[in-house]
């Protein structure tokens, strides 16, 4: 049984509701990354359970665009510096191509889980805040100050400072959100007076003037927006921690029972260069330190980005490395679930994949060529077509991006005369009875070529692994290189002869 499932069935078994929602947030900061997807991933895999079982359910994702820029970033120009306090929604981009700090981070997160097929409702708080959604709720908050003091304190051990409001206004002259006090409020008007640290005083509206202190505002969205159940990182789920405050302000304030929690470990970005011992990060957005999801689904598909997440169960952390793990996961996904693409872009291993593209080197009309020359039979047809160029993009950009040096090699257009030096009369028998092989200009399949390099090595006498050496210093340049019988395959006959012909003769000289 899949954890998802696992998790429906607890909910359905605990929380007795008509009802379901499962809510996502994340703060538009910077760019949202692969550790921000997995509360998403969460979110969707036990929504999808809870429909499979029959539940009414939805799933919605919030974008904390009213929160406040807590500093300038390293990625930031000097002048954003004045832009610190103020909502995300109401700074400009800063690249100057969105209609505001928040858009630019969150609309590329929000274009990849189309491309991800996350079907999810999206609201974002400040329009959440300007609507008049907040207005009871601020009220509330407001009117029972003393009680959500009281709970902070018991729950947190924190003493609120005397002046501490459940609202924090929005400054009408300086635009920060962090600092304003209350001095006064009007429920009639739904309103507050405040005193901003610029020297301003001014009236704030709870609709868009203000927005809640974090743990009381997601107590009240949880009501707002009929929240059933939640994934969160396990941080807010320590003792003490926002859950445990939220718990008790949703029901002790406001009335309404806590979602369902699922805490989750986090997504840490582990990185290797070959020769050296493996990072490990957490990643950030504010730091710099992270992949973000619309840069990651360049490179791999976006159904091997949702395994790599929806595998490890929740309380499990994730060790994300994009090189050769990552391309081994990929592996396991067409091993053991199914095909990435449709038509002849599905029947090609995506690792075969990395061979044929690094052959064809940017040239789709040569890629054709190896992929039939592989076996592959291409309709040619206009769609299947777009999927061989799209699966060919992922592999290329792979390579390009996260690829070890191992993996990358570039077919030489002239004989290698020098490294062949280097051979033993061993492999170079071995080479020119490999010639023999393709004599007339038919190549072998891939299997056969397998098959074939373990007769010829015990033909010449030595052992298998000089003979991969020996085709790949001829083809390549370099000692070792991607699974030989799909390279042979891929290759023309008649090349592949000469090649091996002129090696061996190269040897003898």
């Amino acid at each position: 049984m899949h954890w998802s499932l696992a998790i429906a069935e607890e909910i359905v078994k605990r929380r007795k509701v008509n009802k379901h929602v499962v809510a996502t947030g994340i703060t538009p900061s910077g760019d949202i990354h692969v550790g921000n997807l997995r509360e998403i991933i969460i979110g969707d895999t036990v929504h999808s359970a809870l429909v499979d079982m029959g539940v009414d359910a939805r799933l919605i994702y919030v974008g904390d665009t009213f929160d406040p820029l807590r500093r300038r970033y390293t990625f930031l120009p000097t002048e954003y510096e004045t832009h610190v306090g103020k909502p995300l929604s109401e700074i400009p981009d800063p690249y100057g191509c969105h209609s505001s700090y928040a858009d630019h981070f969150l609309q590329p997160f929000l274009d990849s889980l189309d491309k991800m097929g996350i079907e999810i409702e999206i609201f974002k708080a400040d329009e959440l805040y300007k609507s008049g959604l907040y207005a009871d709720e601020i009220k509330e908050a407001i009117l029972r100050r003393d009680d959500l003091e009281r709970i902070l304190k018991e729950v947190s051990g924190r003493q609120m400072p005397g002046d501490w409001s459940p609202f924090s206004p929005l400054c009408d002259a300086c635009g920060r959100i962090t600092s304003a006090i209350v001095k006064d409020y009007d429920m009639a008007k739904e309103e507050v007076s405040y005193e901003c640290e610029c020297g301003n005083t001014g009236v704030a509206s709870f609709k868009g003037g203000g927005k809640l202190a974090w743990r009381v505002d997601w107590a009240a969205r949880w009501k707002i927006l009929g929240v059933t159940i939640e994934p969160f990182g396990k941080d807010h789920a320590a003792p003490g921690g926002s859950f445990d405050s939220g718990k008790r302000i949703s029901t002790e304030i406001y009335n309404y029972e806590a979602p369902y929690p699922i805490p989750f470990e986090h997504i840490l970005l582990k990185t290797k260069e070959e020769g050296t011992k493996a990072k490990i990060a957490s990643m950030s957005s504010s730091r710099g330190t992270n992949i973000p999801v619309h840069t990651i689904l360049e490179t791999v598909p976006p159904e091997i980005l949702k395994h790599v997440i929806s595998r490890v169960k929740p309380d499990k952390h994730i060790a994300f490395n994009p090189s050769l793990p990552l391309l081994n996961l990929i592996d396991e996904y067409e091993r053991e679930i199914g095909e990435i693409g449709h038509g002849v872009a599905g029947k090609i291993p995506f690792r075969h994949l990395l061979t044929l593209v690094q052959v064809a080197r940017g040239d789709f009309p040569k890629l054709l060529e190896v992929t039939k020359r592989s076996g592959y039979a291409v309709s040619e047809t206009e769609e299947e077509l777009k999927e061989l160029q799209k699966k060919a993009r992922y592999a290329e950009n792979w390579l390009r991006v996260y690829a070890p040096p191992s993996l990358k090699f570039e077919l030489q257009e002239e004989l290698p005369m020098q490294e062949l030096q280097s051979l033993s009369s061993g492999q170079k028998v071995a080479l020119t009875l490999m010639a023999r092989e393709v004599e007339g200009g038919t190549n072998l399949s891939a299997s056969e070529w397998h098959d074939k390099i373990y007769e010829l090595a015990t033909a010449a006498n030595i052992e298998t692994k000089e003979i991969f050496q020996g085709i790949y210093m001829a083809l390549l340049k370099k000692p070792s290189g991607p699974r030989a019988g799909w390279l042979l395959a891929s290759l023309d006959a008649e090349f592949l002869g000469k090649r091996f012909e002129a090696a061996g003769s190269e040897i003898k000289s």
